[in-house]
């Protein structure tokens, strides 16, 4: 079972992969769309639900930091839902959308990995690693 932090970078590698398909490709848009509304949202709640509350004590200011970003990239999220492909404002709400995404997998890359490495025992690491894979299961 891989630790916790291999498996959020694991996941912000799958959104981004997914991000660019979503732009590039634009005959699998409408399934990748739904695939990275559905990771994206399951790999907040799991974050929140297992690696933040650990860090919490330990970095107080980066979690609240990150779980802002969360609420904004939520909000984000549902606006780029609403917005019809056909839109022009498409593309804008996809950029908007991923340069919030992107800007807070680097904060939490730096950060918060950091922060874990260093508060966080190597089995503390990897038991929140099959937490956060069940938490993923649990609300996809």
């Amino acid at each position: 079972m891989p630790q916790i932090l291999e498996l959020i970078e694991d996941d912000h590698d799958l959104i981004r992969v997914l991000f660019d398909e979503i732009e590039h490709d634009p005959d699998s848009r409408d399934v990748r769309c739904i695939t990275l509304h559905r990771e994206l949202l399951a790999h907040l709640l799991a974050e929140e639900a297992t690696l933040y509350p650990r860090l919490r004590e330990a970095a107080p200011e980066e979690v609240e930091v990150a779980l802002d970003e969360h609420v904004t990239i939520r909000e984000r999220l549902e606006r780029f839902k609403v917005v019809s492909e056909g839109d022009e404002a498409w593309m804008e709400a996809l950029d908007d959308l991923r340069d919030w995404v992107e800007a807070h997998f680097a904060q939490e890359e730096g950060d918060i990995f950091a922060r874990a490495r260093h508060y966080l025992s190597r089995s503390d690491l990897f038991a929140l690693g099959e937490a956060f894979e069940k938490e993923k299961v649990t609300v996809a």
